[in-house]
């Protein structure tokens, strides 16, 4: 049994999540390899902690500060057939970050709070829910103190955030190892990255690109090869 996504439904269930791009990109191109424990920042309705599990053998926690957030997650893991390794904390990251004791092999992230992506409404809403604290260099902290020495913190961002989250993320020594741009359809602007920190430099940059669209507008054949163990299509 696994899961497949139309902005987003669950197999076998009446349960429909709703997925976005951003998401279905990061969960579809973030490799768990080997990882034994992740970790999932602001999982919201958990699917991104769905898609680890789906193509890990890892056991998976959740962290989610809105309350209704926290529930939905947590009946969507109960639904889904690795809910023995799934689990939801309904806490902010800061607390959870002072009560836990374990460290994770891999985390990830789809983060709510980029000021410059956002409109004022949007922002408020998305500070208040995550506690009027989290900022991208808390972030970045938090994840340090939570991530094994030879873990990965895999996240996704607008491209224009990115040299400003590099350095913060350098400041809390954590280095890209690989970076993915996303282009939203041939000859377009690049509008995402999903970078993969790690706590040492590395020895280079791995570097690739998709395009999300082809030239109909249509889904192109590396987004669908990329997404084809989640999507209907």
């Amino acid at each position: 049994m696994s899961f497949r996504f139309q902005q987003f439904t669950v197999e076998d269930s009446d349960s429909t999540m709703r997925v976005g791009t951003d998401s279905m990109l990061l969960g579809a191109l973030t490799d768990p390899g080997p990882a034994t424990r992740i970790l999932d920042i602001g999982t919201g309705c958990g699917v991104l902690a769905l898609m680890m599990a789906q193509k890990s053998k890892a056991n998976i926690d959740a962290v989610e500060v809105d309350p209704a957030s926290a529930k939905e997650a947590q009946e969507n893991f109960q639904r889904s057939p690795w809910s023995a390794r799934l689990a939801c904390f309904g806490i902010s990251l800061q607390l959870f970050q002072m009560t836990i004791r374990q460290r994770y092999d891999l985390i990830i992230c789809n983060p709510p709070f980029f000021q410059n992506s956002l409109k004022p409404s949007d922002y408020k809403k998305s500070l208040a829910r995550h506690g009027l604290i989290l900022s991208m260099e808390s972030l970045f902290q938090t994840v340090m103190t939570l991530l094994r020495k030879d873990g990965r913190f895999s996240f996704i961002l607008p491209a224009d955030q990115w040299p400003e989250a590099r350095k913060l993320a350098e400041r809390s020594f954590l280095y890209p190892e690989k970076l993915i741009r996303i282009y939203p359809y041939p000859g377009g602007r690049i509008t995402r990255l999903i970078p993969e920190l790690i706590p040492v430099l590395p020895l280079r940059i791995q570097e690739s690109e998709l395009t999300i669209l082809n030239e109909e507008r249509k889904f192109s054949p590396e987004y669908l090869e990329a997404t084809k163990d989640y999507h209907y299509f």
